[in-house]
């Protein structure tokens, strides 16, 4: 990534962009940026009330100067949300694993608490303080999956045992017995996800208290889906997890109780593709075209909703028109 854009969501106008100061290291220039997946990440909001800020992350190259060569750099972004200006720019350095070019990564904000930004920096974890303006600890070795609520979860690149970190400080809040391989990634605001196997290699599905680390649910342990289960939350009260490999969606509300799973073979019920989830309504769509569910209980909303949308809030949708001419469209919420 090598730029942040901002869009009049009215118009679909781009009505700015902001860049890195310094020279972007992994831009199309240099090297595929879909190579291995589109590194592009959404931006994250963080601080509270009305000083909130979208971060993001470049990886920059500082120009040389006399006899010191151009350095690798990490430039956290911040743009006041209300009016698209920056706010702050602040540089970190690399990963020790990220300083060649050729395995240096894109970093990615992960998440935020206050003015507290979360990134995982080649194989590192760092923590930024956008109101100090400064990296305030970094844990090496470290895969980031979630931020929840005070705590940075993820685990051990040279070991498979999943650890909270402390937002304010980075000390270990808890950490999980070992396991054969293990990968947390979000779930609700305080409830994360793991999955993997154990060290008998039985593979396992866990809802994990994010705070204390606590197992509130495993029931879905024996499911051959849980390596590939990602999830979102509704903005409310329910998240919705999927596995489009296996075809299977299922939802939890915020204590960590299933609610629900498709398919459901005595309903004659399939899984639908889940596209996005907002306040109570599931978007996806099934062989049979577009469908909205119910968050809470999975029955069909609407069953010809006419429209598949990637986003949605309480105003507008962004979806691929229905004519199939490509690209997305902006439309108005209705109801």
């Amino acid at each position: 990534m090598d730029r942040l854009e901002i869009v009049d969501i009215t118009s679909g106008m781009v009505t700015g962009t902001l860049r890195p100061a310094h020279q972007p290291a992994l831009s199309p220039s240099t090297q595929d940026p879909f190579v291995g997946g589109n590194p592009a990440q959404p931006p994250i909001l963080a601080g509270t009330g009305v000083q909130r800020s979208v971060v993001t992350a470049f990886a920059a190259t500082a120009p040389g100067k006399g006899t010191t060569p151009p350095r690798p750099v990490i430039e956290i972004l911040a743009v006041d949300a209300g009016t698209g200006r920056e706010a702050h720019r602040i540089e970190i350095e690399p990963s020790d694993d990220s300083q060649h070019k050729l395995t240096r990564k894109h970093p990615v904000v992960i998440g935020a608490s206050g003015p507290v930004v979360i990134a995982q920096v080649g194989t590192d974890t760092v923590a930024v303080n956008l109101d100090d303006r400064r990296e305030i600890w970094r844990r090496p070795d470290f895969a980031l999956g979630a931020v929840a609520g005070n705590v940075a979860v993820g685990t051990d690149t040279k070991a498979a045992v999943a650890r909270a970190l402390a937002i304010e400080s980075g000390a270990e809040r808890w950490r999980t017995e070992p396991a054969a391989t293990i990968t947390i990634k979000p779930g609700s605001p305080k409830i994360v996800t793991a999955t993997g196997a154990s060290q008998g290699r039985k593979q396992f599905f866990r809802l994990l208290d994010a705070a204390t680390g606590r197992v509130l649910d495993e029931s879905t342990a024996t499911s051959s889906t849980a390596y590939n289960i990602t999830c979102l939350h509704d903005g409310r009260s329910v998240t919705i997890c999927q596995d489009q490999r296996q075809d299977w969606t299922g939802a939890f509300d915020d204590s960590g109780k299933w609610l629900w799973e498709l398919p459901d073979k005595e309903a004659n019920r399939i899984a639908p593709t889940v596209t996005t989830t907002w306040h109570g309504a599931v978007y996806g769509r099934t062989t049979n075209g577009p469908v909205i569910l119910d968050a809470r209980t999975g029955e069909d909303r609407e069953t010809a909703p006419g429209l598949t949308p990637w986003l949605v809030n309480e105003h507008t949708a962004v979806a691929s028109p229905p004519d199939a001419s490509g690209g997305v469209k902006l439309y108005r919420a209705t109801g």
